[in-house]
Protein backbone atom coordinates (compact mmCIF):
# COMPACT_ATOMS: atom_id res chain seq x y z
CA UNK A 1 0.00 0.00 0.00
CA UNK A 2 1.41 3.44 -0.87
CA UNK A 3 2.78 5.45 2.02
CA UNK A 4 0.35 8.05 3.39
CA UNK A 5 -2.76 6.14 2.30
CA UNK A 6 -4.73 4.71 5.21
CA UNK A 7 -6.89 1.62 5.05
CA UNK A 8 -10.62 2.31 5.56
CA UNK A 9 -11.95 0.92 8.86
CA UNK A 10 -14.01 -2.21 8.46
CA UNK A 11 -16.13 -1.80 11.60
CA UNK A 12 -19.06 -0.21 9.79
CA UNK A 13 -19.19 -2.73 6.96
CA UNK A 14 -21.88 -5.37 7.43
CA UNK A 15 -20.62 -8.88 7.80
CA UNK A 16 -22.17 -12.21 6.95
CA UNK A 17 -23.78 -12.47 10.38
CA UNK A 18 -25.41 -9.04 10.06
CA UNK A 19 -26.76 -9.89 6.64
CA UNK A 20 -28.10 -13.19 7.92
CA UNK A 21 -29.81 -11.50 10.89
CA UNK A 22 -31.36 -8.92 8.54
CA UNK A 23 -32.69 -11.74 6.37
CA UNK A 24 -34.15 -13.47 9.44
CA UNK A 25 -35.91 -10.26 10.52
CA UNK A 26 -37.37 -9.80 7.03
CA UNK A 27 -38.57 -13.43 6.97
CA UNK A 28 -40.08 -13.02 10.41
CA UNK A 29 -41.94 -9.89 9.32
CA UNK A 30 -43.29 -11.65 6.24
CA UNK A 31 -44.39 -14.64 8.30
CA UNK A 32 -46.08 -12.39 10.87
CA UNK A 33 -48.00 -10.46 8.22
CA UNK A 34 -48.85 -13.30 5.85
CA UNK A 35 -49.67 -16.08 8.33
CA UNK A 36 -52.39 -17.09 8.35
CA UNK A 37 -52.90 -16.11 4.67
CA UNK A 38 -56.35 -14.62 5.28
CA UNK A 39 -56.93 -11.16 3.70
CA UNK A 40 -58.82 -9.77 6.72
CA UNK A 41 -56.06 -10.88 9.11
CA UNK A 42 -53.32 -9.47 6.87
CA UNK A 43 -55.24 -6.18 6.60
CA UNK A 44 -55.56 -5.95 10.37
CA UNK A 45 -51.84 -6.45 10.89
CA UNK A 46 -50.83 -3.95 8.21
CA UNK A 47 -53.47 -1.27 8.61
CA UNK A 48 -54.21 -0.90 12.31
CA UNK A 49 -51.73 0.53 14.80
CA UNK A 50 -53.57 1.67 17.93
CA UNK A 51 -51.61 3.54 20.61
CA UNK A 52 -50.72 1.61 23.72
CA UNK A 53 -53.76 1.38 25.99
CA UNK A 54 -53.63 3.95 28.75
CA UNK A 55 -50.90 6.01 27.11
CA UNK A 56 -53.12 9.05 26.42
CA UNK A 57 -56.13 8.51 28.70
CA UNK A 58 -57.94 6.19 31.07
CA UNK A 59 -61.57 5.60 31.97
CA UNK A 60 -62.70 6.62 35.45
CA UNK A 61 -66.03 6.33 37.24
CA UNK A 62 -67.04 9.29 39.33
CA UNK A 63 -67.84 7.12 42.35
CA UNK A 64 -64.29 5.67 42.44
CA UNK A 65 -61.91 7.73 40.25
CA UNK A 66 -58.84 5.59 41.05
CA UNK A 67 -60.40 2.27 40.05
CA UNK A 68 -58.84 0.78 36.90
CA UNK A 69 -60.75 -0.90 34.07
CA UNK A 70 -59.66 -3.18 31.24
CA UNK A 71 -62.22 -1.62 28.91
CA UNK A 72 -65.46 0.31 29.06
CA UNK A 73 -67.59 -2.80 29.58
CA UNK A 74 -66.75 -2.73 33.28
CA UNK A 75 -68.20 0.71 33.89
CA UNK A 76 -70.70 1.41 31.11
CA UNK A 77 -73.65 1.64 33.53
CA UNK A 78 -72.02 4.27 35.75
CA UNK A 79 -71.30 7.99 35.24
CA UNK A 80 -67.88 8.14 33.57
CA UNK A 81 -65.17 10.58 32.67
CA UNK A 82 -61.97 10.48 30.64
CA UNK A 83 -58.79 11.24 32.54
CA UNK A 84 -56.48 12.56 29.84
CA UNK A 85 -52.74 12.22 30.23
CA UNK A 86 -51.08 15.47 29.20
CA UNK A 87 -48.40 14.23 26.78
CA UNK A 88 -46.22 17.29 27.36
CA UNK A 89 -45.77 16.86 31.12
CA UNK A 90 -47.45 13.57 32.09
CA UNK A 91 -50.03 15.21 34.35
CA UNK A 92 -53.68 14.11 34.46
CA UNK A 93 -56.27 16.43 32.96
CA UNK A 94 -60.06 16.19 33.05
CA UNK A 95 -62.26 18.31 30.80
CA UNK A 96 -65.37 19.74 32.43
CA UNK A 97 -68.57 17.74 32.21
CA UNK A 98 -70.11 20.53 30.18
CA UNK A 99 -67.31 20.28 27.59
CA UNK A 100 -66.99 16.49 27.29
CA UNK A 101 -69.72 13.93 27.95
CA UNK A 102 -68.69 10.25 27.94
CA UNK A 103 -71.01 7.44 26.91
CA UNK A 104 -70.80 3.94 25.43
CA UNK A 105 -72.32 2.22 22.41
CA UNK A 106 -72.66 -1.49 21.65
CA UNK A 107 -72.03 -2.48 18.03
CA UNK A 108 -73.65 -5.20 15.93
CA UNK A 109 -70.47 -7.23 16.51
CA UNK A 110 -71.03 -6.95 20.30
CA UNK A 111 -68.12 -4.60 20.90
CA UNK A 112 -68.45 -1.78 23.41
CA UNK A 113 -67.13 1.60 22.24
CA UNK A 114 -65.96 4.62 24.18
CA UNK A 115 -67.77 7.67 22.77
CA UNK A 116 -67.78 11.36 23.60
CA UNK A 117 -69.87 14.41 22.84
CA UNK A 118 -68.11 17.77 22.95
CA UNK A 119 -70.31 20.82 23.50
CA UNK A 120 -69.37 24.30 22.25
CA UNK A 121 -69.39 27.38 24.48
CA UNK A 122 -71.90 28.99 22.10
CA UNK A 123 -74.14 27.40 19.50
CA UNK A 124 -74.34 28.88 16.02
CA UNK A 125 -77.11 31.34 15.19
CA UNK A 126 -77.06 29.99 11.64
CA UNK A 127 -80.28 27.94 11.25
CA UNK A 128 -78.59 25.28 9.11
CA UNK A 129 -75.75 24.67 11.59
CA UNK A 130 -78.26 24.63 14.46
CA UNK A 131 -79.91 21.59 12.86
CA UNK A 132 -76.66 19.64 12.47
CA UNK A 133 -74.08 17.80 14.57
CA UNK A 134 -70.71 16.40 13.49
CA UNK A 135 -69.56 12.79 13.85
CA UNK A 136 -65.78 12.37 13.54
CA UNK A 137 -63.90 9.20 12.51
CA UNK A 138 -60.27 9.53 13.60
CA UNK A 139 -57.07 8.47 11.82
CA UNK A 140 -54.87 5.51 12.59
CA UNK A 141 -52.36 5.49 15.46
CA UNK A 142 -54.60 7.72 17.55
CA UNK A 143 -57.31 7.53 20.16
CA UNK A 144 -59.59 9.91 22.03
CA UNK A 145 -56.91 10.95 24.49
CA UNK A 146 -54.65 12.12 21.69
CA UNK A 147 -57.40 14.40 20.40
CA UNK A 148 -58.29 15.75 23.86
CA UNK A 149 -54.88 17.09 24.79
CA UNK A 150 -55.10 20.37 26.73
CA UNK A 151 -53.54 23.53 25.28
CA UNK A 152 -53.77 22.21 21.73
CA UNK A 153 -56.21 21.97 18.85
CA UNK A 154 -58.53 19.32 20.29
CA UNK A 155 -62.09 18.05 19.92
CA UNK A 156 -63.44 20.73 22.26
CA UNK A 157 -61.79 23.34 20.04
CA UNK A 158 -63.41 21.74 16.99
CA UNK A 159 -66.84 22.00 18.64
CA UNK A 160 -66.24 25.69 19.36
CA UNK A 161 -64.99 26.41 15.84
CA UNK A 162 -67.96 24.69 14.20
CA UNK A 163 -70.39 25.97 16.86
CA UNK A 164 -72.21 22.66 17.17
CA UNK A 165 -72.00 19.37 19.06
CA UNK A 166 -69.03 17.28 18.02
CA UNK A 167 -69.10 13.48 18.48
CA UNK A 168 -66.13 11.12 18.35
CA UNK A 169 -65.34 7.54 19.36
CA UNK A 170 -62.59 4.95 19.65
CA UNK A 171 -62.74 2.07 17.17
CA UNK A 172 -62.97 -1.51 18.42
CA UNK A 173 -59.62 -2.44 19.96
CA UNK A 174 -58.56 1.21 20.33
CA UNK A 175 -58.28 2.99 23.65
CA UNK A 176 -60.73 1.44 26.09
CA UNK A 177 -63.16 0.16 23.46
CA UNK A 178 -63.50 -3.63 23.56
CA UNK A 179 -62.94 -6.04 20.69
CA UNK A 180 -60.19 -6.22 18.09
CA UNK A 181 -59.16 -3.98 15.24
CA UNK A 182 -60.54 -4.86 11.82
CA UNK A 183 -62.08 -3.40 8.70
CA UNK A 184 -65.52 -4.92 9.32
CA UNK A 185 -65.44 -3.76 12.93
CA UNK A 186 -64.66 -0.19 11.85
CA UNK A 187 -67.73 -0.17 9.61
CA UNK A 188 -69.92 -1.62 12.38
CA UNK A 189 -68.46 0.92 14.83
CA UNK A 190 -69.46 4.03 12.91
CA UNK A 191 -72.87 2.58 12.13
CA UNK A 192 -73.56 1.95 15.83
CA UNK A 193 -72.50 5.45 16.88
CA UNK A 194 -74.47 7.04 14.03
CA UNK A 195 -77.60 5.12 15.00
CA UNK A 196 -77.13 6.10 18.65
CA UNK A 197 -76.98 9.78 17.77
CA UNK A 198 -80.10 9.43 15.61
CA UNK A 199 -81.86 7.68 18.49
CA UNK A 200 -80.96 10.29 21.10
CA UNK A 201 -81.02 13.35 18.83
CA UNK A 202 -83.83 12.70 16.31
CA UNK A 203 -84.17 16.43 15.67
CA UNK A 204 -80.60 16.67 14.33
CA UNK A 205 -79.03 15.86 10.98
CA UNK A 206 -75.49 14.46 10.96
CA UNK A 207 -72.40 15.52 9.04
CA UNK A 208 -69.85 12.69 9.03
CA UNK A 209 -66.20 13.73 8.99
CA UNK A 210 -63.40 11.22 8.39
CA UNK A 211 -59.64 11.68 8.53
CA UNK A 212 -57.20 9.27 6.84
CA UNK A 213 -58.34 5.71 7.63
CA UNK A 214 -61.44 7.30 9.16
CA UNK A 215 -62.52 8.33 5.66
CA UNK A 216 -63.08 4.68 4.81
CA UNK A 217 -65.60 4.37 7.64
CA UNK A 218 -67.27 7.62 6.58
CA UNK A 219 -67.54 6.50 2.96
CA UNK A 220 -68.84 3.05 3.85
CA UNK A 221 -71.61 4.53 6.01
CA UNK A 222 -72.47 7.36 3.61
CA UNK A 223 -72.65 5.02 0.60
CA UNK A 224 -75.70 3.41 2.22
CA UNK A 225 -77.32 6.88 2.43
CA UNK A 226 -78.69 6.48 5.96
CA UNK A 227 -81.58 8.62 7.11
CA UNK A 228 -80.47 11.91 8.61
CA UNK A 229 -77.16 12.20 6.74
CA UNK A 230 -76.62 15.87 5.81
CA UNK A 231 -73.08 15.84 4.42
CA UNK A 232 -69.65 14.21 4.37
CA UNK A 233 -66.17 15.68 4.90
CA UNK A 234 -63.19 13.57 3.82
CA UNK A 235 -59.76 14.71 5.03
CA UNK A 236 -56.78 13.04 3.33
CA UNK A 237 -58.81 10.11 1.93
CA UNK A 238 -57.43 7.19 -0.08
CA UNK A 239 -59.03 5.13 -2.83
CA UNK A 240 -58.29 1.65 -1.42
CA UNK A 241 -55.68 -0.30 0.51
CA UNK A 242 -53.84 -1.85 -2.43
CA UNK A 243 -54.11 1.30 -4.53
CA UNK A 244 -51.94 3.02 -1.93
CA UNK A 245 -49.07 0.89 -3.24
CA UNK A 246 -49.91 1.64 -6.87
CA UNK A 247 -49.06 4.64 -9.00
CA UNK A 248 -52.62 4.60 -10.32
CA UNK A 249 -55.05 5.47 -7.51
CA UNK A 250 -57.87 5.63 -10.07
CA UNK A 251 -57.17 2.16 -11.46
CA UNK A 252 -60.64 0.97 -12.60
CA UNK A 253 -60.37 -2.68 -11.55
CA UNK A 254 -60.36 -3.62 -7.87
CA UNK A 255 -58.44 -6.71 -6.79
CA UNK A 256 -60.46 -9.34 -4.92
CA UNK A 257 -58.01 -9.12 -2.02
CA UNK A 258 -58.22 -5.33 -1.73
CA UNK A 259 -59.52 -3.59 1.40
CA UNK A 260 -61.02 -0.22 2.34
CA UNK A 261 -62.42 0.09 -1.18
CA UNK A 262 -63.72 3.67 -1.01
CA UNK A 263 -63.12 3.99 -4.76
CA UNK A 264 -65.94 1.50 -5.41
CA UNK A 265 -68.36 3.06 -2.91
CA UNK A 266 -67.97 6.82 -3.10
CA UNK A 267 -70.10 7.19 -6.26
CA UNK A 268 -73.10 5.84 -4.33
CA UNK A 269 -73.18 8.76 -1.89
CA UNK A 270 -76.18 10.99 -2.60
CA UNK A 271 -75.38 13.82 -0.19
CA UNK A 272 -72.85 16.62 -0.62
CA UNK A 273 -69.18 15.70 -0.09
CA UNK A 274 -66.23 17.97 0.69
CA UNK A 275 -62.67 16.67 0.19
CA UNK A 276 -59.67 18.34 1.87
CA UNK A 277 -56.14 17.16 1.04
CA UNK A 278 -52.61 18.46 1.53
CA UNK A 279 -50.46 18.80 -1.57
CA UNK A 280 -47.37 17.59 0.34
CA UNK A 281 -49.05 14.48 1.75
CA UNK A 282 -46.52 11.64 1.39
CA UNK A 283 -48.59 9.07 3.29
CA UNK A 284 -51.66 9.43 1.06
CA UNK A 285 -50.82 11.39 -2.09
CA UNK A 286 -53.16 14.12 -3.28
CA UNK A 287 -53.98 12.03 -6.37
CA UNK A 288 -56.10 9.74 -4.16
CA UNK A 289 -58.31 12.59 -2.98
CA UNK A 290 -58.72 13.88 -6.54
CA UNK A 291 -59.56 10.39 -7.85
CA UNK A 292 -62.39 10.14 -5.32
CA UNK A 293 -63.53 13.69 -6.13
CA UNK A 294 -63.96 12.76 -9.79
CA UNK A 295 -66.37 9.95 -8.85
CA UNK A 296 -68.67 11.97 -6.57
CA UNK A 297 -72.33 12.54 -7.45
CA UNK A 298 -72.63 15.79 -5.50
CA UNK A 299 -69.18 17.26 -4.93
CA UNK A 300 -68.51 20.72 -3.62
CA UNK A 301 -65.28 22.55 -4.51
CA UNK A 302 -62.44 20.64 -2.79
CA UNK A 303 -59.79 22.26 -0.63
CA UNK A 304 -56.19 21.58 -1.62
CA UNK A 305 -54.04 22.75 1.27
CA UNK A 306 -50.73 24.00 -0.06
CA UNK A 307 -47.81 23.09 2.20
CA UNK A 308 -49.79 20.64 4.33
CA UNK A 309 -48.78 17.03 4.79
CA UNK A 310 -50.70 14.09 6.23
CA UNK A 311 -50.06 15.02 9.85
CA UNK A 312 -50.33 18.82 9.72
CA UNK A 313 -53.50 19.28 7.69
CA UNK A 314 -55.77 19.14 10.76
CA UNK A 315 -53.24 20.28 13.37
CA UNK A 316 -54.44 23.88 13.50
CA UNK A 317 -51.51 25.16 11.46
CA UNK A 318 -53.81 25.74 8.47
CA UNK A 319 -56.79 27.65 9.84
CA UNK A 320 -58.45 27.85 6.41
CA UNK A 321 -59.15 24.10 6.66
CA UNK A 322 -61.50 24.78 9.55
CA UNK A 323 -62.90 27.86 7.82
CA UNK A 324 -63.70 25.76 4.75
CA UNK A 325 -65.40 23.03 6.79
CA UNK A 326 -67.38 25.64 8.76
CA UNK A 327 -68.49 27.15 5.45
CA UNK A 328 -69.56 23.70 4.27
CA UNK A 329 -71.73 23.29 7.36
CA UNK A 330 -73.32 26.72 6.89
CA UNK A 331 -73.90 26.78 3.15
CA UNK A 332 -73.31 23.48 1.33
CA UNK A 333 -74.84 20.53 3.17
CA UNK A 334 -78.31 19.27 2.30
CA UNK A 335 -79.70 21.10 5.34
CA UNK A 336 -78.00 24.33 4.24
CA UNK A 337 -79.29 23.96 0.69
CA UNK A 338 -82.86 23.40 1.84
CA UNK A 339 -82.65 26.43 4.14
CA UNK A 340 -81.43 28.58 1.26
CA UNK A 341 -84.19 27.26 -1.03
CA UNK A 342 -86.85 28.04 1.57
CA UNK A 343 -85.41 31.51 2.10
CA UNK A 344 -85.31 32.11 -1.66
CA UNK A 345 -88.92 30.96 -2.05
CA UNK A 346 -90.02 33.24 0.78
CA UNK A 347 -88.24 36.19 -0.80
CA UNK A 348 -89.88 35.42 -4.16
CA UNK A 349 -93.29 35.19 -2.51
CA UNK A 350 -92.74 38.46 -0.67
CA UNK A 351 -91.64 40.18 -3.88
CA UNK A 352 -94.64 38.78 -5.76
CA UNK A 353 -97.04 39.88 -3.03
CA UNK A 354 -95.51 43.34 -3.02
CA UNK A 355 -95.90 43.67 -6.80
CA UNK A 356 -99.52 42.47 -6.60
CA UNK A 357 -100.31 45.01 -3.88
CA UNK A 358 -98.68 47.82 -5.84
CA UNK A 359 -100.62 46.93 -9.05
CA UNK A 360 -103.91 46.91 -7.15
CA UNK A 361 -103.18 50.33 -5.72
Amino acid sequence: MPRGVQREPLDDQPGCCDAFLGLLRACGLVCYVACPPVPSVITRKLAFHPPEKGMTYRIAVKSDPEKRFKNIRGCRDEPMQLVVRNMSNGADYVHSEREVEVFSVTTANNNELVCIKCTPDTYSANPAVAEQVVLFCQPNSSDLGGFLQPNSMNFVTYANVFETDFYAFDYSGYGFSSGTQGEKNVYADIRAVYDKIRETRPDKKIVVMGYSIGTTAAVDLASSNPEGLAGVVLIAPFTSGLRLFSRKPDKPDTCWADSFTSFDKVNRIDTRVLICHGDLDEVIPLAHGMALYEKLKNPVPPLIVHGANHHTILSGKYIHVFTRIAGFLRHETLVSSRSMEVESQQQSQNTSSKKTTESQE
